[in-house]
């Protein structure tokens, strides 16, 4: 098991004295949990892209934000509304980013994109293609974290 490493130590000693993050009681069944319901998430997008492609991005980008809030909800860490979901993506690359960096590289702009299919302007426009171009990233980010949740444990000030 891998303790309070030291990647990422201090970002997220930052973030928690910001209250970006919170400590929880670690809890490596509420992550297993997170990571079924990112799955689920996945084989929704699969069933929703052709008939409502923006609620399938939705779903993806849900699995993905789930499938990395399980790695810090096995640390014993939670985003707060402060850091929201920012927070969550800034915690987990510190730590993961040197290890995990190509598979999270396109997890800011998946967050983006989720956010322009929320608040759409005249030119944003998703169809099954945007939506099945992304979902292999997905997945990779919620198999990359179910392969680190059995090594993580809490984090220790």
């Amino acid at each position: 098991m891998v303790g309070s490493w030291e990647r990422g130590r201090e970002e997220i000693l930052g973030m928690l004295d910001r209250r970006e993050l919170t400590q929880v009681v670690a809890d490596a069944e509420l992550a297993e949990r997170l990571l079924a319901t990112a799955r689920q998430h996945l084989r929704s997008v699969k069933l929703l892209a052709a008939d409502d492609p923006y609620l399938a991005y939705a779903a993806l980008h849900d699995a993905v934000r789930k499938a990395l809030a399980a790695l810090l909800q096995t640390q014993g860490l939670r985003a707060t509304t402060t850091g929201g979901h920012l927070a969550v993506q800034r915690a987990v690359k510190a730590q993961f980013g040197a290890t995990m960096g190509a598979i999270l590289r396109p997890v800011d702009r998946i967050r983006t994109a989720r956010h322009d299919a929320e608040y759409p302007t005249e030119g944003t426009w998703f169809d099954e293609d945007t939506v099945m171009d992304d979902l292999p990233k997905a997945q990779a980010v919620v198999e990359a974290a179910a392969k680190s949740l059995p090594i993580l444990s809490p984090f220790v000030i």
